[in-house]
C-alpha cells in the first residue's frame, strides 16, 4: 500500500489551481489542501503537518518568498517548492538562498508532472529525516554507551588482534595506567607476563581444553597481578569472544578482587591457626610423656602452620636462668639470636618483632608466656618474611596456650 501524501498548495489563480487539482486527481495518495493567499497558507502550515508545500511566487498580500521565509522559521524539513509563470535566473537564486526544496515553471506539462516530481521530493525528505532520526538515536545511544561505559564499576576493554581498541577509566584505574596510552598497544604493555599469578575461578562443571565447549561461554580467570608501580593487585577478569570473519576481537571485564582475596585469605589463615589451636588443646588433653616432649610437639605444630615460621624454640625460666626447653628448625640460627639478643629483657616486655642473621636475615617474634600469675617462659618463632602486629598477636595466643600446659603440668607433678 502506497504510503499517503499530505501536501498544501499555495496559489491565488483559480485556472492553475484547477489545472494542479486536476494533475493529482489520478493519485488517491495524495490529499490536497489549497490556500489562495500566503496569509491563510501560513495559518494552515501552522495548525497542519504537510509533507510538501507549494508557493506561487506572486501572490496577493505576502509574496511567496516572505511565505517560504516563514516556514523555514518553523521547519526546516519540509520541502517548498517555488511555483512561478515568469521565472528568471535571479528569482531561483534567491528562492535558494531562503532555501526552497525546488524551482518549477509553470505549464500544463509541468502540472501534469508535479504529483511524480513531489512524491520524489517527498521521499527523499522522508528519507533525510530518518537518517537524521537514526543518526540522533545512534549518537544519544552512542553517549548513554560511553556514560554507562565510564561509570561503571567495573573495568571495560577491547582487544583487536591482542591490542586495546578500547578501555574505560576503571580499567585504567585498576592496573594503574592512562588508558589514552593504551589505544594500540598489545595487552601485556599492562605488566610483564611474569608478574601475572592466575587462579582459575572454581567452575560448575569440569574445565574442558582450550577449543573444546561452547566458544561463546565466557572465560572466567582471577589473576593477581603486578603494576608497573610496584603494587600488587588481584583481579576477577572475563573474556568473551567477539565473532568476526577478519579479525580477532575480545570483549572483556574486570573487576578488582583484592579486598575480596585478601578477606578470604584473611579467613583461611584464621581458620588454620584455629585449629593449631585446638590441636594444642587435644594435645594437651591426651599427651602422656614428660612436660619438654609435649613442648616440642606443641612448638612443631605451631611451626607447621601456614606462617612460613623456618625455625622455633621456647625458653623456660628455671632457677632466675631462662634454659631451651624446646626447638624446631635449624639450631645455628636459634642460637645466633639467643647470642644477639637479651632472652631475660624479652621475657620482661611484651610481645616483641626482632631482626637477627649475617648471611640471611630472620625476622624473630617473640611473646612471653605466665604459669600461675607469673611470667616462667618465651616464645620465639622465626621467618624471612616480616612479622607483622597481626601475626604478634596470633604468637601471643599460642604463649598463652603454651603457658596453661606448663600449669597443667606443674598440678599434675603437685598432685
Amino acid at each position: 500500500m502506497t504510503t499517503p501524501y499530505k501536501i498544501l498548495i499555495i496559489e491565488d489563480e483559480p485556472d492553475d489551481v484547477e489545472l494542479i487539482l486536476l494533475g493529482f486527481s489520478k493519485h488517491d495518495e495524495f490529499f490536497v489542501d489549497v490556500a489562495t493567499t500566503g496569509e491563510e497558507g501560513l495559518e494552515r502550515v501552522a495548525t497542519n503537518h504537510y509533507d510538501l508545500v507549494s508557493v506561487d511566487f506572486a501572490l496577493p498580500g505576502i509574496s511567496g518568498l516572505d511565505v517560504l521565509e516563514e516556514i523555514r522559521k518553523s521547519d526546516q524539513d519540509v520541502p517548498v517548492v517555488m511555483v512561478t509563470g515568469r521565472g528568471t535566473e535571479e528569482l531561483q537564486v534567491v528562492a535558494f538562498e531562503k532555501f526552497a526544496t525546488s524551482y518549477v515553471m509553470k505549464s500544463v506539462d509541468s502540472f501534469r508532472s508535479l504529483p511524480t516530481v513531489f512524491e520524489a521530493l517527498i521521499n527523499e525528505s522522508r528519507y533525510r529525516s530518518q537518517e537524521r532520526r537514526m543518526k540522533r538515536e545512534i549518537e544519544r545511544s552512542e553517549t548513554v554507551s560511553r556514560y554507562i561505559l565510564e561509570n561503571s564499576p567495573m573495568g571495560i576493554y577491547v582487544l583487536q588482534n591482542g591490542s586495546f581498541k578500547m578501555a574505560n577509566s576503571k580499567f585504567a584505574e585498576i592496573f594503574g595506567c592512562d588508558k589514552e596510552k593504551l589505544i594500540g598497544e598489545p595487552f601485556w604493555s599492562l605488566a610483564e607476563p611474569a608478574s601475572f599469578e592466575c587462579e582459575d575461578e572454581e567452575a560448575e562443571e569440569p574445565r574442558r581444553p582450550p577449543g573444546e565447549g561452547d566458544p561463546k561461554r565466557p572465560i572466567v580467570h582471577e589473576f593477581g597481578v603486578t603494576r608497573k608501580d610496584g603494587s600488587k593487585r588481584w583481579v576477577e577478569v572475563r573474556i568473551a569472544l567477539l565473532d568476526d570473519l577478519e579479525e580477532r576481537y575480545v570483549l572483556g571485564n574486570v573487576v578488582d578482587a583484592t579486598d575480596r582475596k585478601k578477606g578470604e585469605r584473611d579467613l583461611m589463615m584464621l581458620n588454620r591457626r584455629l585449629a593449631i589451636l585446638h590441636n594444642l588443646i587435644l594435645k594437651a588433653i591426651d599427651f602422656r610423656g614428660e612436660a619438654d616432649d609435649l613442648v616440642r610437639e606443641a612448638l612443631v605444630e605451631a611451626m607447621a602452620g601456614p606462617d612460613g615460621f623456618e625455625v622455633g624454640g621456647v625458653f623456660h625460666l628455671d632457677e632466675g636462668r631462662l634454659v631451651l626447653r624446646g626447638m624446631a628448625g635449624p639450631l645455628e640460627a636459634l642460637m645466633e639470636f639467643a647470642e644477639k639478643v637479651d632472652v631475660e629483657e624479652l621475657l620482661e616486655g611484651g610481645g616483641k618483632v626482632t631482626v637477627v642473621g649475617r648471611s640471611r636475615p630472620l625476622s624473630w617474634g617473640s611473646t612471653p608466656y605466665s604459669v600461675g600469675g607469673g611470667r616462667k617462659g618465651l616464645l620465639v618463632l622465626g621467618r624471612e618474611e616480616k612479622i607483622g602486629d597481626d601475626l604478634l598477636k596470633f604468637m601471643m595466643e599460642l604463649a598463652w596456650h603454651f603457658g596453661k600446659m606448663e600449669e597443667a603440668f606443674e598440678r599434675l607433678r603437685a598432685s
